[in-house]
């Protein structure tokens, strides 16, 4: 499927968009083959696992030896400082042009195609008042959160997904239900809208819409598809409440959002998801991997995450049996074929469930 254009704003100064292009390039040297943590520290495991006899699969006991080493030191300093990097950058990129970038929303909040659904008496659950990934102000409490996260996950990605080719490309994996039948497609926590629009180009016939809790996350995604010319509905509800009727899709979709909510939202959504998605309907997830098949230093890596990196909840997902959690509300799992696991061995996973 091919990319979409780019119709978000970019910082306007040319030493913002120079200082983060570095840090985008940084990114990509920590985690990439450029320092090369994840093997050098992958081998110290390895050879503390030889030396023991006997495989490291504690978490306490993996911290406590990595936490010894001077390397892990440093790559965590490090990590945590190229969020904090990017995160400042960004948010003086984008306040410089405030007046403008809330004139831009406003100007589309009423227009077509598609339509915005705010809910002026929406309440905020307490579980959504975190700074995930250190963005400033979480998603909700700035109108300009929409901007500041689209631009975040652009450097996040590291070149991946400056088009939102990825969104396209994993919408594209979602299968089909067995009938064929695509009528409506619910895009859970859809943020600024990039799998929504996705959805769209892929069944143009179909009503497809789009919620998350966030209205300036709305707002910016519905000036995204309002830019594209995508007729799509955007609307201001929880993924563990919708409001819709039953069995009312035929794709239901969360592209990383579990790992994003406490353990009993989890089995509330899934259980949400089970009541709007039709029999013979497709839920498609893409998220975390499961701890079961971490590596030692991916066990570390997702703990780091999620007390260094605004994370709080995904250690308890990744330790939960989300198979289990899908058969348990009407869902028959079947694993993605090997060439669309993307994200990387151990870090991310397809789940392509149909509701019974």
């Amino acid at each position: 499927m091919a990319a979409v254009p780019d119709p978000m704003p970019h910082p306007v100064r040319r030493a913002d968009t120079a200082y983060l292009d570095f840090v985008e390039g940084f990114r990509e040297y920590l985690l990439g083959k450029g320092a090369d943590f994840e093997d050098r520290l992958g081998e110290a495991l390895a050879a503390e696992e030889q030396r023991r006899g006997a495989p490291m699969r504690d978490l306490d006991e993996i911290c406590r030896f990595l936490d010894s080493l001077p390397l892990t030191a440093l790559r965590n300093r490090l990590a945590r400082t190229q969020q904090e990097m990017k995160w400042h950058r960004i948010a003086g990129a984008f306040d410089a042009q405030r007046t403008e970038l809330a004139a831009e929303l406003a100007r589309h909040d009423a227009r077509g195609p598609g339509r915005l659904e705010l809910d002026p008496a929406f309440v905020h659950p307490a579980y959504v008042n975190v700074q995930f990934h250190l963005q400033p102000g979480g998603y909700y409490h700035d109108e300009l959160s929409g901007f500041l996260y689209h631009y975040g996950t652009k450097v996040f990605f590291r070149g991946d997904n400056d088009h939102d080719e990825l969104h396209a490309k994993l919408v594209g994996f979602v299968p089909k239900p067995a009938d064929g039948r695509v009528q409506r497609v619910l895009d859970l926590a859809c943020s600024v809208g990039q799998s929504t629009t996705a959805f769209k180009a892929r069944y143009p016939e179909a009503e497809v819409i789009g919620i998350d809790y966030s209205a300036p996350m709305l707002r910016t995604a519905h000036r995204r598809a309002v830019m594209l010319g995508s007729d799509v509905t955007f609307a201001q509800r929880l993924v563990e409440r919708t409001g819709f009727p039953d069995a009312h899709f035929d794709i239901t979709f969360a592209f990383i959002v579990f790992h994003e909510l406490p353990l009993r939202i989890i089995h509330e959504t899934v259980r949400e998801a089970a009541r709007v998605t039709r029999s013979g309907g497709i839920f498609a997830i893409y998220d975390f991997t499961e701890t079961a098949t971490k590596s030692p230093f991916q066990l570390y890596h997702r703990w780091f995450d999620a007390r260094h990196n605004g994370e709080p909840y995904s250690q308890d997902f990744c330790d939960c049996d989300l198979d289990a959690i899908l058969a348990a509300n009407g869902f028959s799992v079947a694993a993605a074929p090997v060439g669309q696991r993307s994200g990387g061995a151990g870090y991310m996973k397809h789940w392509f469930a149909t509701r019974s």
